[in-house]
């Protein structure tokens, strides 16, 4: 049986349909017997085509003896592709035809020319790819909108920059409200975000939204750079990330919103979850967020991560938080076998490298002589809430840009160091001098701006519930102590709390 193949991927005016495929293919064999397969709508960057699998599986079980195409891109326009495809058909004595660049493929030349074909062919799709590649990351660039619906809090607006239509975003009044509420409440203390899906959800909830919220998508409106008011602090927070900046520094100016794009690690992967290699560009729409709150956030979810990470124990709400004093591994919870009381144990031990400890310590102890160090410590907190001065924000966001644009200065001067001479390195030793004082004068600057105002913590909630604390569900006292504690470090003698706040 002879098999027509056809394929296109895109119904377009000025392309070949698939009915005039089969016209042209259906010359060469007049009064044959055929069959014909047809893939609608899918690419020739590979082969999980349906038909195509349709027609592979019967040339395997010998039900064709030739396969004719319009074009022999219509198979594939991938080199290894193709060449993977075509011997199978020579291994099933299977011959191929195709319809509009005929040539004999049972002879060398017919194969290199055929070869050669689909080099091209490959080469046009990547040419294609690029093209639109390249116009997505120049729209981006450029501060656009660059696809798909508008993130909640905004909608898309038609514009045109140097001669390019795209959009922007502004914000939308109807649910800019909702993103505002989501990251206000998440900063309140002891909320999670499975408590704002709950009432976002609930029918007591002040907003109406169209869809229904998921921890997920809680999580990605805070995690997404599109809210925040982006300045300097921001711009270095990208930066320890990790992420490539496509701006400079100066233009972090706390009024408008960054954007995300380019290749995520894996399909799975949210492009929120890893900065590491994203790029980010600044936009022309407006924050929605301070950068202040959405810096806090970040950080609260960093937190709540390292929780889920590392003090996954159920049995105590100290669980990754207490090293050994003797060897500086972790110290975890062994319940008795006999009594089924909580006893401290050192994973150096079961690794065989710590034999100091000599007493059979109980967790509950343990427990008891944190809590005697840490609630006085929460109490005696100082827990002045106050709000910054808009002057204040914007002297200390040109403050830190000055700050970066003179470490830039000394990198530079420092790798010119290597190739001077003993004249020009006494004027670099001069200049770098000079650079260090006028930072050190900023560094003062910054100093006495800061000191001008309380410590800002939102912990009020906090000390609420302090004389409840024996009541509390063990989440709440994990989150409570990872808030407060960096470390604790224990032996048989000595106690030591390294305390965050």
């Amino acid at each position: 049986m002879t098999a027509i193949y056809c394929r296109k991927s895109v119904e377009r005016v000025d392309s070949t349909s698939i009915e005039t495929q089969i016209e042209f293919c259906k010359r060469l064999l007049p009064d044959e017997k055929f069959e014909v397969y047809t893939d609608r709508g899918y690419s020739g960057g590979n082969t999980n085509r349906p038909d195509f699998q349709r027609l592979m599986s019967d040339v395997e079980q010998g039900a064709v003896s030739r396969v004719i195409v319009y074009r022999i891109d219509r198979i594939s326009r991938s080199v290894l592709d193709f060449a993977t495809i075509y011997g199978k058909l020579e291994q099933h004595n299977v011959e191929f035809v195709s319809a509009t660049e005929q040539f004999d493929t049972s002879t060398p030349m017919g194969k290199a020319m055929l070869q050669i074909i689909m080099v091209f062919a490959e080469l046009e799709r990547k040419t294609i790819q690029l093209r639109i590649n390249d116009n997505f990351y120049e729209r981006a660039k450029k501060g656009l909108f660059l696809a798909g619906i508008a993130p909640i809090g905004y909608k898309k607006i038609p514009f045109e920059i140097v001669g390019v239509k795209s959009h922007i975003l502004e914000e939308d009044i109807e649910t800019s409200g909702i993103v505002r509420f989501i990251y206000k409440k998440y900063l309140e203390d002891g909320v999670s975000m499975g408590q704002i899906v709950k009432y976002l959800n609930s029918s007591e909830c002040e907003f109406k939204y169209s869809q229904n919220f998921t921890n997920t998508s809680i999580m990605r409106i805070l995690s997404n750079p599109v809210y925040v008011r982006a300045d300097a602090d921001v711009y270095r927070y990208f930066q320890s990330k990790g992420a490539i900046l496509h701006d400079d520094i100066s233009r972090f100016d706390g009024i408008h919103g960054c954007t995300i794009y380019g290749c995520r690690k894996g399909k799975t992967q949210s492009k929120f979850k890893d900065l590491e290699g994203e790029n980010i560009q600044l936009n022309l729409h407006k924050g929605l967020i301070p950068s202040e709150d959405w810096l806090r956030v970040q950080k609260k979810m960093e937190i709540n991560k390292s929780i889920k990470n590392s003090g996954r124990g159920k049995n105590s709400w100290l669980s990754g938080l207490i090293k050994c004093g003797y060897c500086g591994l972790a110290i975890t919870v062994v319940n008795g076998q006999r009594n089924g009381k909580r006893y401290v144990y050192c994973n150096g031990r079961k690794n065989g490298i710590c034999y100091e400890r000599k007493s059979h310590s109980t967790f509950d102890e343990l427990e008891q002589s944190v809590e005697g160090v840490l609630l006085p410590h929460i109490r005696d907190f100082k827990y002045e809430l106050s709000e910054k001065l808009d002057e204040n924000n914007a002297r200390l966001n040109e403050l830190k840009i000055r700050q970066a644009k003179i470490d830039e200065e000394i990198n530079l001067i420092v790798e010119r160091f290597v190739k001077a001479n003993d004249v020009v390195l006494e004027y670099l030793n001069n200049k770098v001098n000079e650079l260090e004082n006028c930072k050190n004068g900023i560094a003062e600057e910054i100093l006495a701006i800061t000191a001008q105002k309380p410590l800002e913590v939102d912990l009020n909630q906090i000390k609420e519930f302090m004389g409840n604390w024996k009541n509390l569900d063990l989440e709440t006292k994990k989150q409570t102590a990872r808030l407060f504690i960096k470390q604790i470090t224990y032996t048989d003698e000595e106690l030591n709390i390294e305390f965050i706040l």
